[in-house]
């Protein structure tokens, strides 16, 4: 159960998303290009931990910093080596990232790096996320001074870009990070959500337990006192097979986030704009939209609509929600990407997590029909 929280730290908000990269620059381009992000602010840093280039990019209140190790000792060239390209931290800000470090500390938080002063008013600390190797740094910026073309410098040592790229047309609207998806080792699901329960005062929002045949997984919620930030947390069931969640834990040699949400106000509008960029989706069997129009009574968007980019549908007790995930192009076959749109529904039903573990086992069958027909030829 989740443990009252004082108003420090129940204003943390999220920050900025980091991946650490083998090449910052592609990733950066792959945002821009593929999704639409707008590069605002980039950093070269040099300093314990090692060097490193990062290069800020932001769409709505999203804001993604993919960062690349310029030496062997800055923690991203071990983090690559292990994962590949991934996210490494979950970043949030405050007002006073001394008075919730100790906070979180009290309430049994992992500590990290304790806090910082940094140039210019800058004030940062780190604690472990509640899953491997992943961190959360606690961001409290400066009074003034710590902005680029209206949005946020993520952290010390960023600098504006002379001139934003112009914003194209027809831009995928991305709206908010709605949540990010986590995958845990068996057993593990408890303790990683008791951390955010315990540590940062999040309240569990959903726990269910889902059967796909000899499959399963676990899954719980638990969503920040903000509202702001969600971690889906799943984990492979200790009594059935593991499924794609085990692939992506040997993949990913370790628990880690498992793929973003990105919100968007008109999926239909936003994912024909994502296709046109060249973003490529899991496909849904016909099947499902023969079903789909008997199961529920559409709020917005027909089936027809949703049947030919492949947008799945689902509802909760406060209303629908329609998601469709990405196809990964990662070399490891682990990170991938989301884009919903909720039109009232503020939890994820059962439907919802059952749509995403069928989406990803098929396209898990296909790549592997692909591959056996590559070894026949």
């Amino acid at each position: 159960m989740a443990q009252p929280v004082t108003a420090s730290s129940s204003s943390l908000l999220v920050s900025h998303v980091e991946l650490y990269v083998t090449d910052a620059r592609a990733a950066a381009e792959a945002f821009t290009g593929g999704y639409g992000f707008q590069m605002f602010a980039t950093a070269e840093r040099t300093g314990a931990e090692g060097a490193s280039r990062s290069f800020a990019l932001r769409q709505g209140d999203i804001v993604l910093v993919v960062t690349q190790a310029l030496d062997a000792t800055h923690p991203a060239a071990a983090y690559t080596a292990v994962h590949g390209d991934g996210i490494a931290d979950i970043a949030l800000t405050t007002a006073d990232a001394r008075a919730v470090f100790a906070e979180v500390a009290a309430r049994g938080a992992t500590l990290r790096d304790g806090p910082a002063d940094h140039p210019g008013g800058w004030v940062t600390a780190r604690v472990a996320a509640g899953f491997d190797d992943v961190h959360h740094t606690l961001v409290q910026r400066p009074a003034a001074g710590a902005e680029a073309h209206g949005t946020p410098l993520p952290l010390p040592g960023f600098v504006p870009v002379a001139e934003l790229a112009p914003q194209a047309a027809e831009s995928p609207a991305l709206t908010v990070l709605d949540h990010v998806a986590v995958t845990v080792r068996t057993g593990e699901l408890a303790s990683s959500t008791g951390y955010y329960e315990r540590a940062f005062g999040y309240e569990s929002v959903y726990e269910e337990l889902m059967v796909q045949g000899k499959e399963a997984m676990d899954s719980k919620a638990v969503r920040s006192p903000a509202g702001d930030l969600t971690f889906t947390v799943l984990a492979p069931s200790p009594d059935h097979q593991a499924g794609h969640i085990g692939d992506f834990l040997a993949r990913h040699g370790s628990g880690g986030v498992h793929h973003l949400a990105f919100a968007t106000e008109n999926i239909v509008e936003t994912v024909a704009r994502l296709d046109k960029r060249g973003i490529v989706f899991l496909s849904t069997p016909d099947t499902y939209y023969e079903a789909l129009a008997a199961r529920l009574d559409l709020s917005r968007h027909s089936v027809e609509e949703l049947r030919e980019p492949g947008i799945l549908a689902d509802e909760d007790h406060a209303g629908q929600l329609f998601q469709i995930f990405t196809r990964t192009v990662h070399p490891q076959r682990t990170l991938f990407y989301e884009i919903i749109e909720r039109i009232g529904a503020d939890t994820f039903g059962g439907g919802n997590v059952r749509a995403l573990y069928e989406a990803v086992q098929a396209e898990k069958a296909e790549h592997e029909g692909d591959t056996r027909t590559e070894n026949a030829q």
